[in-house]
């Protein structure tokens, strides 16, 4: 069962990297912090077609940066309430923690991280992995912040 992190910080590990996923209908943008959750980097993109070849790369992720945690992006609406795609984030979590039981997954609160990466970076550069940067370090930064 995937915790929403604000509500559930005992959950949380320090000292495990962590990969977070910024889920969109055709992608997958990733990012990876390193063991002491001060880093913060992004991975690629995974071009998203069927739920075995997304699962595929994703399980090389996990095993290559040894993952004890993965964050997925939230998308509430402004007002805090569920978006119409929290329903698809919470069946791709449901089918990734059937698959690592051992991964602790965490929702985050995306809104806003597309604004702040507009507002933030250059148009070449690839959002969807940025995004997951923006998720993951404002992940890490309330868990430090309420420790």
């Amino acid at each position: 069962m995937a915790y929403h992190l604000k509500h559930n910080p005992e959950k949380w590990t320090a000292n495990t990297r962590v990969l977070c996923i910024d889920q969109g209908t055709k992608t997958l943008g990733l990012a990876v912090c390193n063991s002491d959750q001060t880093v913060v980097t992004p991975l690629e993109t995974i071009h998203r077609t069927k739920w075995p070849n997304d699962q595929q790369l994703l399980a090389k992720l996990i095993e290559e940066y040894e993952i004890g945690a993965i964050v997925v992006g939230y998308p509430l609406n402004m007002d805090g309430t569920k978006g119409p795609r929290c329903k698809s984030v919470q069946d791709f979590t449901s089918l990734m923690e059937q698959l690592w039981p051992a991964v602790t997954f965490f929702f985050w609160d995306e809104r806003l991280s597309t604004a702040t990466l507009d507002r933030s970076v250059h148009k070449s550069v690839n959002k969807d992995s940025h995004s997951a940067v923006i998720i993951l370090d404002h992940a890490l930064g309330w868990v430090k912040n309420t420790a």
